[in-house]
């Protein structure tokens, strides 16, 4: 069953754990800070002093020089030193190898989906040789915006023509910028959404 049992403990078993070990210094970890302050309050409440209990942000170093007696703690203060503690994101194998830009690539298609455009051009001419393909994923169901697909197959048409008779020569980088920029900003227009535009140019 989908249950969990919260492992944390009420405030009387953190008094009961106090007064059986006794210990020397006491830090209370695991949870939002405000928590850890109130899992503190409990310590003071049954006699500790505040310099013997560390409430440290995320990466602030709790620092203890050693006892001249066998078994027992030195004295610890917690200083205003830290350490990087960014986030580490674990994705299949990898560990920490997800960059911001994957994470934005990613957001970004679960957001408003992709636009995959295919063109085909003629090596030595540059002309369309077929109709452009556009398949969408997470964006619009194709087959119930047949109209918005149509138009937005024309635009691309378009700006493949403009371009050959503007440059006169074929700049495949070109015409992928021209494809991505023009079909987000026409679908944006009509949609109010802005997919991820993959534009695909196949020289044949």
């Amino acid at each position: 069953m989908d249950v969990h049992a919260g492992g944390h403990a009420h405030k009387e078993d953190i008094k009961l754990m106090l007064s059986l070990f006794k210990p020397k210094y006491y830090v209370p970890i695991e949870g939002n800070h405000f928590l850890l302050r109130e899992n503190a309050e409990v310590a003071y409440s049954v006699g500790w002093e505040e310099n013997k209990v560390f409430v440290p942000d995320n990466g602030q170093v709790m620092e203890f020089t050693r006892s001249t007696r066998q078994g027992e703690l030195g004295e610890g203060r917690l200083t205003e030193e830290r350490l990087p503690t960014d986030y580490v994101f674990v994705d299949g194998l990898g560990v920490g190898d997800v960059s911001q830009v994957v994470l934005r690539d990613r957001q970004a298609l679960a957001e408003d989906g992709m636009v995959v455009v295919i063109v085909q051009i003629a090596r030595k001419t540059g002309k369309l040789v077929a109709s452009p393909d556009i398949v969408s994923r997470g964006f619009i169901f194709m087959k119930e915006n047949r109209e918005l697909i149509e138009k937005t197959r024309d635009q691309v048409k378009k700006m493949v023509v403009e371009h050959k008779s503007q440059k006169g020569v074929t700049d495949i980088d070109h015409i992928k910028n021209t494809i991505r920029n023009d079909v987000g900003s026409f679908l944006f227009q009509k949609t109010e959404r802005r997919p991820m535009i993959l534009p695909v140019v196949i020289e044949v």
